[in-house]
């Protein structure tokens, strides 16, 4: 992945300062299933949390190739789209993984009426997501 290009330090710094992105998965039925999510990037990868029985969960264990996007400019002037390959996670990830997760959505954790133990237990299927492509403008 190249975040040196024009394109790619554009869609690093959306990584860094979006709140919500879009990940797309595909169905049984070969039908794409859009749905915006909470993410943290480090650098690496992203990091996205499922309640265990979501949709998302059956559907990347059986077709990892997903799509991430963030919302454009009213014009369609800022245009930035992942593919990636996600997989649901056994365990929980590292605490240092995370505790910037949690730092992110402190507030929007709240505005759910949980604490982060709470939204840990039932959002408790980490995704996380290897970037593979970026296209955009």
């Amino acid at each position: 992945m190249d975040f040196d290009s024009r394109l790619g330090r554009k869609a690093a710094g959306k990584l860094k300062r979006e709140q919500v992105l879009w990940l797309t998965s595909v169905d049984d039925k070969g039908r794409p299933q859009p749905r915006p999510v909470w993410f943290h990037w480090n650098g690496e990868d992203v990091l996205i949390f499922s309640q265990p029985k979501g949709a998302k969960v059956r559907q990347i264990a059986a077709r990892p190739d997903v799509a991430l996007h963030f919302n454009s400019d009213t014009a369609a002037n800022d245009v930035v789209v992942f593919l990636g390959e996600a997989h649901a996670l056994p365990e929980s990830v590292a605490p240092d993984r995370v505790k910037p997760y949690l730092r992110k959505y402190r507030s929007g954790i709240v505005d759910l009426k949980m604490t982060p133990a709470s939204f840990q237990s039932e959002y408790s299927v980490p995704i996380l997501v290897r970037l593979t492509a970026l296209r955009g403008f």
